[in-house]
């Protein structure tokens, strides 16, 4: 009975202990770094505890970086530069791309940039042209960053032949003024401006008449256009305007408006006259391109209506007769008839995007550039319009589906370099140019000996200033 009341009373004791052990286990405050028992098998089969700590690695994560993109308001590649930036930031997860836009005109873009750097709050990269002016206006007052460096020290395979070497070289700006010294864009696109010849097959070809080719001669066109104007219609309209749209009527003359360096006019060239007059005989002696008095509407809405059969233009072109004529009527494209020269004109101009000079993270912006220039975006630009500016992109299957796309792209291969005022003050000569003839296409003025030499000498006067 002894045995069996001791056996109960330590039978009680240890239960309460247990109780009383697992109520302070409870109480107890929780261990936060967790470690893990590992038995372990030695000699003689005696077993050790070893103790492993795990040790978790957190890898920091990157600042957020922003690169800031200067761009023109209602830019049509917008969605091309949209789709460069996504990529951009996926292959950069820690870059955030804000694309600010300015109005598109040089003479507000260039010095908006410009006054952006003087004040020390520009961005990071920037849209810019040579046909405009803004290249120039912004490389000019040292607002662009060279890219030779970054370009040389790059070992992801990214090469400058992909481009037109004319294009790369339009870009340029040294002591011996625009091509010539450091690379101060990445070219996005190219185009010889007015190099294409819109018309409307089926009304051609109703009159009983052969329709353009790409190897027709200026005189066959007018003569074309002589049996096309009738009844309210007009058979071709030529370009006018600034100096870029004159310069294409003066070379497949073989005239140049300036000297090869920029810095005299020879509006009084005989060629250049030729040039010239040709476009005005089209108005005023043949009459078959409507004056200004004339058109109704605008341009679009004369072809779309059947009162305009042909008419020159660039590559821009393609988007008026696929978005607007569609299926109106059957038209087409070739490229613009040829002179005496032997050439159909061309004068090159391009967009870039260049890296600013107070930009705080060139690197990143050159990699961003790169994806805004790359074989993708050309092929972007080139779907639009045929404007781009890389050999690769001309072989590229989206492209090569459209022989209208690749003729534009033949217009730029054969456009002339690029040719501006020594004092680099492009967009102020594209005015200048186009204020000197205003009143001969509006029939206010005649283009006699007399003409040409007070124009030569105004033109001469712009071409004296001095950069600024």
């Amino acid at each position: 009975m002894s045995s069996e009341m001791l056996n109960r009373r330590t039978f009680l004791k240890r239960l309460a202990f247990s109780l009383g052990a697992a109520a302070l286990a409870g109480c107890a405050p929780k261990v936060v770094e967790k470690i893990v028992k590992e038995t372990v098998v030695v000699e003689k089969e005696k077993e050790v505890e070893k103790i492993v700590e795990k040790t978790v690695v957190v890898e920091k994560v990157k600042d957020v970086v922003i690169l800031r993109m200067h761009s023109r308001l209602g830019d049509a590649q917008r969605k091309v530069y949209d789709d460069s930036i996504r990529r951009m930031q996926e292959a950069y997860p820690h870059v955030k791309v804000n694309v600010e836009e300015f109005p598109a005109g040089s003479a507000e873009y260039g010095p908006k940039i410009a006054a952006l750097v003087a004040g020390g709050a520009v961005g990071d990269i920037t849209w810019n042209a040579i046909g405009t002016g803004s290249f120039q206006f912004l490389a000019g007052n040292k607002a662009l960053a060279p890219l030779d460096d970054l370009i040389a020290a790059d070992t992801s395979g990214f090469t400058l032949d992909a481009f037109y070497p004319r294009v790369v070289k339009a870009f340029r700006m040294g002591p011996g003024g625009q091509g010539t010294g450091e690379l101060m864009g990445l070219p996005t696109l190219a185009h010889g401006v007015n190099v294409c010849l819109f018309f409307n097959r089926d009304l051609i070809e109703k009159e009983g008449l052969e329709p353009p080719t790409d190897d027709w001669t200026r005189d066959q066109l007018v003569e074309l256009a002589k049996k096309l104007t009738k009844d309210g219609r007009f058979g071709f309209l030529p370009v006018t305007g600034d100096y870029s749209n004159l310069r294409n009527q003066t070379l497949p003359y073989g005239g140049e408006i300036l000297s090869p360096d920029g810095t005299k006019s020879q509006l009084e060239d005989e060629k250049v006259k030729q040039g010239l007059r040709w476009v005005y005989d089209c108005f005023f002696t043949h009459k078959v391109a409507p004056t200004a008095q004339q058109i109704t509407g605008n341009v679009d809405q004369m072809f779309l209506a059947g009162k305009l059969a042909a008419w020159q233009s660039g590559g821009w072109g393609l988007v008026t007769c696929r978005n607007v004529v569609k299926d109106s009527f059957k038209w087409d494209m070739v490229l613009m008839s040829k002179g005496p020269a032997g050439n159909r004109g061309g004068h090159l101009h391009a967009d870039s995007f260049a890296i600013t000079t107070l930009s705080k993270n060139k690197q990143l912006a050159y990699e961003l550039c790169k994806f805004l220039t790359d074989k993708e975006a050309g092929v972007g630009f080139g779907s639009l319009m045929g404007l781009a500016c890389r050999f690769d992109v001309f072989q590229d299957p989206r492209i090569t589906k459209d022989p209208l796309l690749v003729k534009v792209g033949k217009s730029t291969e054969e456009a002339f370099d690029h040719l501006g005022p020594a004092n680099l003050r492009k967009q102020e000569l594209q005015t200048t140019v186009a204020a000197i003839f205003g009143p001969v296409w509006t029939g206010d003025k005649k283009l006699d000996d007399a003409f040409f030499a007070e124009a030569s000498k105004t033109l001469q006067a712009f071409l004296d200033k001095k950069f600024e």
